[in-house]
């Protein structure tokens, strides 16, 4: 049976953690913070931890509480690299030197493989977490269905592989039964970097002027990827329904991506230029937190997104959330307590933004809920997955 190697000055056991994923900084996306909000927390809490992750054309300065290696690999589009961590010679050495006791995967492509490799090779448990759902992105890419099928069937021959399977949404395990898994999947939700509000009201008065936002217009906001298989049609076509029941409103979406001219287009198409924003990214704390502060309602449609950040990022600033049912982006919803959750019916999810939208105090109640009932830290996800290593690690043999 495996033991902790040495204690932290408080005398708790303090473990070496080997966090491996294909998804890191200076990336942009879910899994890429995901991993920095689980690396820093577990750091912060005396463990020693290294990253290993793929290089990116553009290069990164890791100045973390925690040690970084990045393999060899190639670029393939500007968030995405594959990786070839069996040409690193330091990854071998790092791990080697470092012995860990637990291995955490946080994607399930080729740093996932090394990872398990390593682990069976020396008796190391090995944690995968899911957070994406591949079979809607390999899809977006890959037309050949055979070749998508192939790869499904790899992510479940490594999740099979995994000493244990964690999950970030209920949806999720859904989502892998389809893909032909049929072992056991835990729900660790993911914390959030977002623990305050940045807003500022300097700020927030800038921002109307800016985008010439007047005071009797209700504010409607998105923040994430701008690509279709966010549902993001759906929202413009219902845009367009609540124009034509003379609400005044500006919609404000944040974010950039491979379908932003579209949505572009498209706002022009439906006559909606007056109503729509486009900020393109926003990474600026003070500047996306005042968005956030500003908006009487946030706006997300996605059945793609399994644990999406932005719901805790608009809750932390008061603002209560719109999703739609049976998806993995309204799991943290309470609906009509914290938010809502309407069935995918456009009719129906126009008509709730307008009752919203007409109830202020009501709105503004739901954002308090929202503020005390949504959020999760990191270190409180961090606690999760400790618990869940020590388990691990008693249980191998």
């Amino acid at each position: 049976m495996l033991k902790l190697k040495n204690k932290n000055e408080k005398g708790v056991d303090r473990m070496k953690i080997a966090i491996f994923s294909d998804s890191f900084l200076p990336g942009i996306g879910g899994t890429e913070r995901a991993t920095l909000g689980l690396a820093s927390a577990l750091a912060k809490n005396n463990n020693e931890v290294v990253v290993c992750v793929p290089e990116y054309a553009q290069k990164a300065e890791d100045n973390y509480d925690f040690q970084v290696i990045r393999t060899p690999s190639l670029t393939l589009t500007k968030n995405d690299n594959l990786a070839f961590p069996k040409l690193s010679k330091k990854l071998k050495k790092t791990l080697n030197t470092l012995k860990p006791d637990i291995i955490h995967c946080q994607t399930v492509s080729p740093m996932t493989q090394y990872a398990l490799d390593y682990g069976e090779k020396n008796g190391i448990p090995v944690l995968m977490t899911v957070h994406t759902k591949f079979k809607t992105a390999y899809e977006r890419s890959i037309k050949f269905k055979p070749v998508v099928n192939s790869l499904l069937k790899k992510i479940v021959k490594r999740a099979n592989r995994a000493d244990k399977v964690c999950v970030v949404s209920n949806d999720m395990i859904d989502e892998l039964k389809s893909y032909g898994y049929d072992g056991a999947a835990q729900v660790v939700r993911n914390g959030s970097m977002y623990q305050k509000s940045f807003a500022s009201e300097e700020k927030i008065a800038e921002l109307k002027q800016k985008y010439g936002i007047k005071d009797d217009e209700k504010i409607l906001l998105y923040v994430g990827y701008m690509v279709k298989y966010k549902n993001l049609e759906f929202v413009f076509n219902s845009l367009n329904n609540i124009k034509e029941q003379n609400q005044k409103f500006k919609a404000i979406f944040v974010g950039g991506g491979m379908d932003y001219n579209y949505f572009v287009t498209l706002s022009k198409t439906l006559g909606l230029e007056e109503n729509v924003i486009f900020t393109g990214p926003i990474t600026n704390d003070v500047i996306l937190s005042s968005l956030y502060k500003m908006a009487d309602l946030f706006v997300f449609p996605s059945i793609f997104d399994n644990d999406p950040l932005v719901i805790v990022e608009a809750a932390v600033n008061g603002v209560p959330a719109i999703t739609l049912e049976k998806t993995g982006a309204s799991e943290r919803i309470e609906n009509g307590v914290s938010g809502f959750i309407v069935e995918n019916d456009l009719e129906k999810f126009t008509q709730k933004i307008l009752e919203a939208l007409e109830d202020e105090q009501q709105l503004k109640i739901m954002g308090q809920n929202a503020s005390k009932l949504i959020p999760k830290t990191w270190d409180q996800t961090a606690q999760e997955y400790l618990q869940i290593y020590k388990e691990m690690i008693s249980n191998k043999k």
